[in-house]
């Protein structure tokens, strides 16, 4: 009796853990490599687009085989907390929510095969009638249920109504020009737009673009006429990190930069990097790209560029405590770059090898520890990497408005801002 209870409640709670799913940019096959998801024609600039405007999210991608596959895409709307909306696909799209994917570009002499997919939204096919945020996901049409699904991308639709005015300081209600910075800002809204700020408004803060360390609805510190201000709040105060670290794969001849040797094993070309070291005590000074990576290839065309299996190696007495991770988009490479770093006794030292796209890589070292802001963990720069303010970091301010009875989070306002 107390089973078939169990059953009975699991059942009704079930659409209630599926609306709870919160969405992130991340591969969800193996088959899949190198996601890449940005504004159109510029690879460094955030999935963010203005509504009804010429501009477009591009999503690309690697399937790992030149086999035909029958790939599709469907969008639905969120929450500014990434959960699933309840918006009708009416209200939210012009045309239909699922599309067969544009058909992909297999590889050409390379070691590795794949196939290269592009897509970019909106299009022909489907149009978005509102703003606030997005999540793509791309299935195969004729793969069993459990491995159907590919890969998912969130991007955001900027409706911009207000103006936000932001900066970084080092300067910080915890420390001056220590390990710290602290974002503040001003949301300078028409007079009488808002009502109450409090409920009404939802901020989302996201640091390099991380989503484990991010800081989602924080109440404002003063609000006087058309002006709403954020600031000296402990969760504007974040770890100033230290510069990523680089290395560059875009040749099978010659050793780019981070790289100690390449040699080719069947079936792969190899790229062992040199052995990184702790910095935990200084600050590393380079022209980074915030964590991005780059595909390149120095020797031939786009669909001749290869995958390379990549070496990494941290030489450490004893490990952690906690669990040890890369950090950056290099996750989005390779999906087994999201586990964590093995540790080899023998040569005293965490070591992983992943299978990554000629390119340039931004990454660090990270441990688990848990988060200041949710249940979930975030991840810890301080013992591998170091926290330093000269650190030039980049801030991405995300301003949701929902009035009381409003039906969906409206993306009203948004701001990156750099600190350097």
């Amino acid at each position: 009796m107390k089973q078939r209870l169990s059953t009975i409640l699991l059942l009704l709670m079930m659409p209630l853990l599926l609306s709870a799913q919160v969405y992130c940019t991340q591969i969800l096959s193996p088959k899949v490599m190198s996601l890449q998801a940005h504004l159109a024609d510029a690879w460094n600039k955030a999935p963010v687009i203005e509504l009804h405007s010429e501009q477009q999210v591009s999503i690309s991608f690697d399937e790992m085989s030149h086999e035909y596959l029958r790939l599709a895409y469907r969008i639905r709307h969120c929450n500014a907390d990434w959960q699933a909306s309840s918006m009708n696909e009416l209200d939210y799209l012009e045309g239909f929510s699922e599309n067969d994917l544009p058909e992909g570009a297999t590889s050409e002499a390379t070691t590795v095969e794949y196939t290269h997919y592009e897509l970019k939204l909106p299009n022909d096919d489907v149009r978005l009638k509102l703003s606030g945020n997005y999540v793509v996901e791309i299935f195969d049409r004729d793969a069993a249920e459990e491995e159907a699904m590919l890969l998912q991308v969130c991007f955001s639709v900027l409706d911009r109504k207000i103006g936000v005015d932001a900066k970084v300081s080092a300067q910080t209600d915890q420390a001056y020009n220590d390990k710290y910075q602290q974002l503040s800002f001003e949301l300078q809204t028409p007079m009488g737009m808002i009502e109450r700020p409090d409920s009404d408004i939802k901020i989302l803060i996201r640091q390099n673009r991380r989503c484990d360390n991010q800081v989602f609805g924080i109440p404002p510190y003063m609000t006087s006429g058309n002006s709403i201000r954020y600031q000296h709040h402990p969760s504007l105060v974040f770890a100033a990190g230290n510069e990523y670290r680089r290395f560059e794969i875009s040749s099978h001849k010659m050793a780019g930069m981070g790289v100690d040797r390449l040699f080719f094993e069947r079936p792969y070309y190899h790229a062992v990097l040199f052995a990184d070291v702790l910095r935990n005590r200084s600050y590393t000074y380079d022209q980074d790209q915030n964590g991005r990576y780059y595909i390149r290839n120095r020797e031939a065309d786009a669909l001749q560029t290869d995958y390379q299996m990549v070496h990494f190696s941290l030489p450490v007495d004893k490990p952690f405590a906690q669990a040890l991770y890369l950090l950056g988009d290099i996750q989005q490479a390779n999906p087994q770059a999201a586990q964590s770093l093995i540790y080899n006794e023998e040569n005293r030292a965490y070591e992983c090898q992943l299978l990554l796209k000629q390119g340039q890589y931004n990454y660090m070292y990270a441990l688990a520890v848990s988060s200041r802001n949710s249940e979930n963990e975030s991840l810890s720069l301080s013992q591998t990497e170091g926290d330093f303010w000269p650190t030039a970091n980049e801030y991405q301010i995300f301003v949701y408005y929902c009035p009381f009875a409003g039906e969906y989070d409206q993306l009203i306002g948004y701001q990156e801002v750099v600190f350097n």
